[in-house]
């Protein structure tokens, strides 16, 4: 329900959720990072379900570093490790929101063409850009249009992203625009 003040969301039972998926959660961290920003804060890192948007410096003095998760089932650990120097990074992916049936695990992604879950030999895309909005709107994208359209219009576009694909059994990465220059 919404409150008395401007902008000001209140729920009205204990067991309301707000889910956040799609670009709505890379436009609240944008949202975010301008209301830190407004209150006189340069150096700060938002994380709004594993999509991050840093700007200035870790308290250590240097860049904030984040890493992307290993795919692979079961896998712990990243598969790479990037300096956000003021940019913000999403992923989708099958990882965390997948379901299996029969031999095939589907995204909950929704292919909007085929209007069925994403099934596909993308494991996961992370973008880097400037704004969590179009991180989090790139790598949806990207993921839905698959590897051979997906990387072509990201070579296109000179979008920063990494592509960890499924080939046979194994994960290749496939980097396109300058995302390699962020990793660190």
């Amino acid at each position: 329900m919404l409150g008395t003040e401007p902008e000001l969301l209140i729920k009205a039972e204990d067991g309301l959720t707000l889910d956040l998926c799609g670009i709505a959660k890379g436009w609240a961290m944008d949202r975010m990072a301008g209301i830190v920003a407004a209150a006189g804060h340069e150096n700060f890192l938002i994380d709004i379900g594993g999509e991050l948007l840093g700007r200035g410096l870790h308290p250590e003095g240097r860049a904030w570093q984040v890493a992307i998760e290993d795919p692979r089932p079961g896998a712990a650990g990243m598969a790479a490790a990037l300096q956000l120097d003021g940019r913000a990074v999403a992923t989708s992916g099958y990882s965390l929101q997948s379901f299996r049936l029969g031999d095939t695990t589907y995204s909950h992604i929704v292919d909007p063409h085929h209007m069925s879950p994403v099934a596909g030999q993308i494991a996961s895309v992370s973008v880097l850009a400037d704004t969590g909005m179009h991180a989090d709107a790139w790598a949806t994208a990207l993921l839905v249009l698959g590897p051979v359209a997906g990387i072509a219009l990201a070579q296109r576009r000179g979008i920063a992203a990494l592509f960890l694909v499924r080939t046979g059994g194994r994960i290749d990465e496939i980097v396109t625009g300058n995302f390699t220059d962020l990793i660190g």
